[in-house]
């Protein structure tokens, strides 16, 4: 169990809760027979409302009022809403955080809070002001969330990128957390988790595509290191995965190495700070690059690019994400269209699988407030391929750039 302390808004149960609240967590255990192996009270409102790996939620009164005993409410099958841009801007990852949390979905599995209906279906929202910094977030649809928040949902499957697989190896041995901080990532601990490391194999470790041989390595690698860490986990791993990475790796090659020479071309103009007064020339120096090396407007890589001139002082994600800086090189051209190959990847996941839930998990905030800040939504398949809507928001795309962006793919 653990447990965090929940700030003074939870409109659910505001009035009889009060603002101390504390939140505890804990899977659902279900047998093969779908009996629920519980000492709770209501053990048998648990066994029919949940299912096997569900998240059962308790959240209680830290201190009781008028000298009355603390009170609770549990919940199972609760479903947190991703967050958005401006909440991650304001969240200090690495110190305890404190985020708004909506959430629906929620059966009442018990409850000592008189007038509460324990048939109906509950949502609510609160300001979770935890014990736990969040070093690594969860992309996903509709944006982002605390890493262990977001497995609380059944069926998730995690995509870590290799900062996260490096920071499990740290944090984890033999499936027991081994540092003194605390951090969302921890709630992996004892959970089966479906973990899929292929964004580790993928990268390489040598800042350019990498062989073959390397990706099996690297993935073996990711294996051995997750196994140690979490031996809980479900890795999500065969011949065929590595066959597809490889795969993906060729197919996309030709496409890496023209977004690799048009951002080697477009650094020196945009490793230096930016100014409103400069947009117009560098906007233009970027659709012809982008024209010059085959690049089509409407790829990430583009938009980053025109995002990183449209913020003025250096003030886009996108321009971290993109890594400028002097004596740019290929090697940081490649690391960059790798991390935005993953946010591709998943995209690519979203459409070709609407029913499952992949979950990228990055320590690259850059990275997550490019993803939360182009806010991606309409995937799907179509006769002629994928496709997606992108709605920028206007910390990346200020005044009528986002205008300009639109008119220049729809000219392409």
């Amino acid at each position: 169990m653990r447990q965090l302390s929940a700030g003074p808004a939870i409109p659910l149960f505001l009035a009889v809760l009060g603002s101390g609240v504390g939140l505890e967590c804990w899977r659902a255990n279900l047998d093969p027979d779908g009996t629920a192996m519980t000492d709770e009270t209501s053990e048998d409102r648990l066994k029919r409302l949940a299912q096997a790996g569900d998240w059962v939620m308790k959240f209680a009164e830290l201190q009781g009022q008028d000298g009355e005993p603390p009170r609770s409410i549990t919940f199972v099958g609760i479903e947190f809403k991703p967050l958005a841009y401006q909440q991650l801007v304001d969240a200090r990852l690495h110190q305890p955080v404190t985020v708004p949390l909506d959430w629906h979905n929620a059966r009442l599995v018990e409850t000592d809070v008189p007038g509460v209906d324990l048939d109906g279906i509950a949502k609510g929202n609160a300001t979770l002001e935890s014990i736990f910094s969040s070093t690594t977030v969860s992309l996903q649809r509709g944006g982002w969330l605390p890493s262990g928040l977001a497995v609380t949902r059944r069926g998730v499957t995690v995509l870590p990128d290799r900062n996260v697989v490096a920071q499990i190896k740290a944090r984890y041995d033999g499936g027991a957390v081994v540092t003194a901080d605390r951090d969302f990532l921890d709630m992996l601990a004892d959970l089966e988790v479906r973990i899929n490391p292929l964004l580790f194999a993928m990268e390489g470790n040598g800042r350019g595509v990498p062989a073959p041989s390397l990706v099996e390595a690297q993935l073996q690698e990711a294996v051995q290191l997750i196994r140690e860490a979490l031996p809980k986990a479900e890795l999500v791993i065969g011949d065929d995965n590595l066959k597809g990475a490889l795969g993906l790796i060729e197919d996309t090659r030709p496409g890496l190495e023209r977004r690799q020479a048009f951002l080697l071309d477009i650094a020196p103009s945009l490793d230096p700070p930016t100014s409103r007064r400069m947009l117009d020339a560098r906007w233009r120096e970027i659709l012809e690059a982008a024209d010059r090396h085959g690049v089509p407007l409407a790829t990430l890589v583009v938009l980053a690019a025109l995002s990183a001139a449209a913020v003025p002082n250096s003030g886009s994600p996108a321009k971290k994400v993109l890594k400028f800086r002097p004596g740019y090189a290929e090697g940081d051209a490649y690391n960059a269209l790798a991390d935005l190959r993953s946010l591709e990847l998943l995209i690519h996941l979203y459409a070709l699988f609407p029913e499952e839930r992949p979950a990228l998990f990055t320590a690259d905030k850059a990275l997550a407030l490019f993803w939360t800040g182009i806010q991606p939504h309409g995937f799907r398949m179509e006769s002629d391929g994928l496709t997606f809507d992108l709605a920028p928001v206007e910390a990346l795309l200020p005044g009528d750039t986002i205008t300009r962006w639109q008119e220049a793919i729809r000219a392409e």
